[in-house]
């Protein structure tokens, strides 16, 4: 093999070599862009699961404030309900007393009448 031909087999091989680290170069950056494609997606599809999140953090937190004021409207109501049937406990005992002592009384009164006015005696 002359000294040319040692060059050109040479540089053959160095040009098949630079070839394949070209294709190897070519294959990590397309692998790269592959992976960036793939992470950006991914960090478009948290951000868009975040800002989901958020909105609907925001509409509960726009109920709970709605509930709060409805509570805070209810509570007078709900207080004046349970003095309202302590009320009518109340009155319904005092109801039964009057009742007691007004048969009570009455009964007694009948009797003081009849023990006065009316003479029972043999025939």
């Amino acid at each position: 093999m002359t000294e040319a031909e040692s060059t050109q087999a040479a540089l053959l091989k160095m040009a098949q070599t630079i070839g394949g680290l070209v294709a190897s170069v070519d294959t990590l950056t397309r692998q790269w862009r592959d992976q960036d494609e793939k992470a950006s997606l991914g960090r478009r599809d948290l951000h868009q699961k975040i800002d989901a999140f958020v909105g609907d953090l925001r509409r509960l937190e726009g109920l709970i404030e709605k509930a709060i004021t409805d509570i805070a409207i209810m509570k007078p109501i709900v207080n004046g309900v349970a003095e309202a049937r302590q009320q009518i406990a109340g009155a319904a005992k005092a109801g039964r007393w009057i009742y007691w002592v007004a048969t009570g009384g009455g009964g007694a009164a009948v009797l003081w009448v009849a023990s006065h006015f009316v003479t029972v005696g043999w025939k």
